[in-house]
């Protein structure tokens, strides 16, 4: 349950108070800006998986009303991330190992799939500001990994995938990915959460890279899907060391 102190992390926005003359006119927008809102705060970590969904917090802390919150936490129960139990209310979804691996499983196949189509489209000369977007990336990302800087890199790592998606021209595998993301970002940041990892995640963005700069389609595709199974395995390391910190 929200108490004072994290319902302070929702910022009231000037366009999100709601009056009762425009009630009627922007309740599905407001529902969607609340629905982000919520959104962020699971996949950033602020509201943590298991947690119980209060709803007079919530509406109070972003100046809503009680329905526009419900509104919004029944369209997140549909996109996975928050459970509805009956008789009990909504909680922030709790991801099973197995979910992870076949998030995993299903995201590098849309990647490579996409790395491989944006290698293409480069050697067609259909993408030409593609490899200098790349190049620059991976050069902050550099200076990030060096710096040690995990969310600063994280940013970038996104910022990376993102070009990929958007180079390969299939605007619904890049909707099918992004769908994808927003259930995976606290196990792809708790994976990039030691210096190490970031070298090795750093090291096959590179592989990828040249791969899709060189126009190699088939050693695009090999990089990507070898980027994300090396993910997972990062991802599972440290699950292991906490679990046996734990013990």
């Amino acid at each position: 349950m929200l108490n004072v102190d994290r319902t302070a992390l929702l910022v009231p926005r000037k366009n999100m108070i709601m009056t009762s003359q425009s009630i009627g006119h922007r309740r599905v927008t407001l529902a969607g800006e609340v629905r982000s809102e919520l959104e962020r705060m699971i996949v950033e970590g602020d509201l943590a998986g298991g947690e119980k969904m209060n709803e007079v917090a919530l509406s109070s802390a972003m100046g809503v009303s009680r329905g526009t919150v419900r509104e919004a936490i029944r369209s997140l129960a549909d996109s996975g991330l928050i459970d509805l139990i009956a008789n009990r209310g909504a909680y922030v979804h709790v991801t099973t190992l197995a979910e992870v691996r076949n998030l995993y499983d299903l995201r590098g196949a849309v990647f490579a799939m996409a790395c491989a189509s944006a290698a293409r489209r480069v050697a067609e000369g259909a993408e030409p500001g593609l490899p200098k977007m790349l190049d620059r990336n991976l050069t902050q990302m550099q200076a990030a990994a060096l710096k040690a800087d995990t969310a600063k890199y994280y940013t970038l790592n996104i910022e990376f995938h993102d070009l990929l998606l958007q180079g390969a021209g299939n605007p619904k595998a890049k909707t099918v990915y992004g769908n994808l993301v927003k259930e995976m970002h606290l196990y792809r940041r708790k994976g990039l959460s030691v210096p190490m990892n970031m070298e090795r995640s750093l090291e096959e963005h590179r592989a990828i890279s040249a791969a899709v700069i060189g126009g190699e389609v088939e050693a695009a595709h090999a990089a990507a899907h070898q980027h994300l199974v090396a993910g997972f395995a990062r991802y599972m390391k440290i699950t292991d060391r906490v679990s046996a910190t734990s013990d």
